[in-house]
């Protein structure tokens, strides 16, 4: 579904879930989608390095190798993952990497054109499960 818009990229990151003692490893799994983006490893991603990294992540967050994203691996709430995947329930790749849900300028709320760790855990705790 092309035309999802809830205004960020938390749905390419994945989320982190709302319990206490699940924060520490989401924590892991969202620092380890941050890495994959950041390719120069200054620990920023700019804009190009986001837009380059959706594949990388994509392919992480899909751990059973379908190919498609389903809610369990995106860990969203049930209406941040409607949002992305409509009527089917999964997300493909195409949907994954084109959606406007994946919008930088959503993430970068100080506007200095880079997203840091805590911008990315700020904007995905937002659409967590």
């Amino acid at each position: 579904m092309r035309n999802a818009r809830i205004g960020g990229a938390c749905l390419i990151i994945g989320a982190l879930c709302a319990s206490e003692p699940a924060l520490a490893v989401d924590q892991a799994r969202l620092q380890r989608f941050f890495t994959l983006m950041d390719a120069d490893g200054d620990g920023l991603v700019s804009r190009p390095e986001f837009q380059a990294g959706k594949g990388a992540v994509f392919l992480a967050i899909d751990v059973d190798g379908s190919m498609t994203l389903s809610q369990d691996e995106m860990r969203l709430t049930p209406e941040g993952f409607k949002l992305l995947a409509g009527d089917d329930g999964v997300v493909d790749g195409e949907e994954f990497v084109a959606a406007d849900v994946a919008s930088f300028d959503a993430i970068d709320k100080n506007k200095d054109h880079q997203i840091d760790l805590a911008e990315l855990t700020a904007y995905v705790a937002q659409y967590s499960d």
